[in-house]
């Protein structure tokens, strides 16, 4: 059975992958020459553009051209002895203009203002005056000095036989000179855009044609098919966009029409080249890859049968020593032989088995160090306990021998002792905070003889955030041990709280002996000092910005006249979600 999957799992995707291949080669094949083309198409639709830029060129300099109106002018206004010389002065004019063309040139025509006209190399084969009530004739003389490039022109020189021209125009302005020339009409032939397009990308297979935008041919490769006009189902089509390329059945064959346009002129230059020419080798490679993917199901049929045995065999003795360590026998181990694919497996397992019994240990060892540190850790809640005790029979004594600042003192001390040593986790509200403050001020004003004033601003709703245990207290003992201690003034110490901005604000400013700049930058740096919490300013800004993030923590700085100012920035908590995260203004945040 392993067998007879294995070589249908071998035929059926090499099989699938090449005919995937060939469908990719297929694809691609056509992709890349569609891309050719277009590339092709939109060089040969630059040049057609150059060429219609460099017959607008000509006529814009012939009509700019002083010499040339000057001349043309006494031509029409010359007698008929001056006028052949003023018509052969006009004529080497023109023809140093003509030599840039290359022979492209075929007439040029100048309309007269009181009628009549002269033409240059061929004559008009239509009547003059037909051709001044044209649309196209009003719209260059609306339009002085701009070149018009006209187009196509039909008959319009003696000697066509329904051969089409090009034609440009432009209407010189009076401002130009005093000259009587109202308009120059020039012809060019359209041998210049017909050449372009003798492109060789696919020989004898491709076919290039230009036609306007009403589906009239100006111009084929010389290897297309000869017609006058476009299919105007082929010409509905291109009409819909700039350019684009296709698949259409042309005389049942099916066929590549790219497009692309001609903006100056709207015209289409249009590409026809048959599918059939574009997969030409796609049938040879089919049957090399045919022959090829045959020869390799066969070999790797083989090579695979003859694998199957070497893998298998040591396959068999890993599931026995797994069904050995399913049992409970760790130590179990597996002597690693056969391909070095089983060999790296071996190892692996005998790995795998050493950094189990490892993990098992290490686990054991951390079971054994937990079970120390919550003995410890029950044993170290006697000490709190035991004080808080002692701090009560003492309150009791000073209650029996009336002596009542003892008993204040004792009292809150209590408060302080049993707010640090709450179990309720490491935040609590402001309010409660403040009232713990209260209760150490209680105490330093009694230690100190009422020596300080404080003076609290507490915004009501901040009563009710939540922030880290004794935050406050360490600064409010900076205060008085080090700022008002040393002075023999009553100090005073001012304590501001407010939300803005989703920010809690605290300052605390006192009129003390203040310090230097060095010290502020260093306090919140090396400063570990507090007489009752053992946390100074530097612990409490590390403990804010650990907590809560560096954008956060203490600022420090004087205090004018005299003394410290020492502002605090925590964000505005008002819940404390179960699992340990705050939540600022409502949404939870971490």
């Amino acid at each position: 059975m392993l067998r007879l999957v294995l070589i249908i799992m071998i035929s059926l995707p090499i099989a699938l992958i090449s005919a995937t291949i060939l469908q990719v080669y297929k694809h691609d094949l056509i992709s890349q020459t569609t891309d050719r083309t277009m590339q092709t198409l939109r060089a040969v639709t630059y040049s057609e553009e150059q060429e219609i830029n460099k017959t607008v060129n000509f006529t814009a300099l012939i009509g700019m051209d002083r010499d040339v109106l000057g001349t043309a002018t006494k031509v029409r206004q010359g007698d008929e002895g001056s006028r052949h010389d003023y018509q052969d002065e006009l004529a080497k004019i023109l023809d140093n203009y003509g030599a840039s063309m290359s022979g492209h040139l075929q007439s040029v025509t100048f309309f007269y203002k009181q009628g009549g006209t002269y033409s240059y190399l061929k004559d008009l084969q239509k009547d003059p005056d037909s051709l001044r009530h044209t649309q196209w004739y009003r719209t260059v003389l609306s339009d002085q000095d701009h070149v018009h490039f006209i187009g196509n022109q039909t008959d319009v020189l003696y000697g066509d036989t329904d051969e089409t021209r090009i034609a440009a125009a432009i209407a010189p302005s009076y401002m130009q000179m005093m000259h009587n020339v109202e308009m120059i009409y020039i012809v060019f032939s359209k041998d210049a855009f017909e050449k372009i397009l003798w492109q060789d990308l696919y020989r004898g297979a491709f076919s290039f044609r230009i036609a306007n935008k009403d589906g009239q041919v100006l111009a084929t490769s010389y290897n297309a098919k000869s017609i006058s006009t476009v299919d105007p189902k082929l010409r509905d089509r291109i009409s819909l966009s700039k350019e684009g390329h296709f698949e259409q059945q042309l005389n049942g064959t099916s066929t590549l029409v790219a497009y692309s346009t001609v903006g100056t002129a709207d015209w289409k230059v249009i590409y026809q080249i048959p599918f059939a020419e574009l997969t030409v080798r796609y049938d040879q490679i089919f049957r090399y890859v045919l022959w090829g993917t045959m020869g390799v199901v066969v070999l790797i049929s083989v090579i695979s049968l003859l694998l199957v045995y070497g893998i298998t065999k040591p396959l068999h003795l890993l599931v026995l020593k797994m069904s050995r360590v399913m049992d409970g026998k760790l130590n179990t181990k597996i002597e690693a032989s056969g391909f070095e694919e089983t060999v790296i497996l071996g190892r692996t397992f005998n790995h795998m088995m050493e950094q189990i019994l490892h993990l098992i240990k290490q686990k054991e060892d951390q079971e054994r160090e937990k079970s120390k540190a919550e003995f410890a850790a029950l044993q170290s809640q006697i000490n709190p306990h035991f004080l808080i005790n002692t701090l009560n029979s003492i309150k009791l004594m000073a209650v029996i021998s009336k002596v009542d600042n003892i008993r204040n003192m004792t009292q809150s001390l209590m408060r302080l002792v049993s707010s640090s040593f709450n179990r309720g986790g490491s935040e609590t509200k402001l309010g409660e905070e403040v009232e713990n403050l209260k209760h150490y001020l209680y105490i330093m004003q009694t230690r100190y003889g009422n020596a300080v004033e404080v003076e609290w601003d507490v915004e009501e709703a901040a009563n009710a955030l939540y922030i880290l245990k004794l935050l406050l207290q360490p600064i409010l003992e900076n205060c008085i041990l080090h700022g008002l201690a040393a002075q023999n003034v009553i100090g005073k110490i001012s304590i501001r709280i407010r939300i803005q901005e989703g920010v809690l604000r605290i300052e605390i400013a006192d009129n003390g002996v203040g310090m230097t700049k060095e010290g502020l930058e260093r306090i919140l740096t090396g400063d570990r000092n507090g007489a009752f919490s053992g946390m100074g300013i530097a612990n409490v800004h590390r403990r804010i910005q650990l907590h809560y993030g560096e954008e956060y923590g203490i600022r420090m700085e004087q205090n004018e006249p005299s003394g410290l100012s020492v502002m605090l920035a925590i964000p505005a908590i008002y819940h404390i979600v179960e699992d340990g995260t705050d939540e600022l203004n409502g949404p939870a945040q971490s």
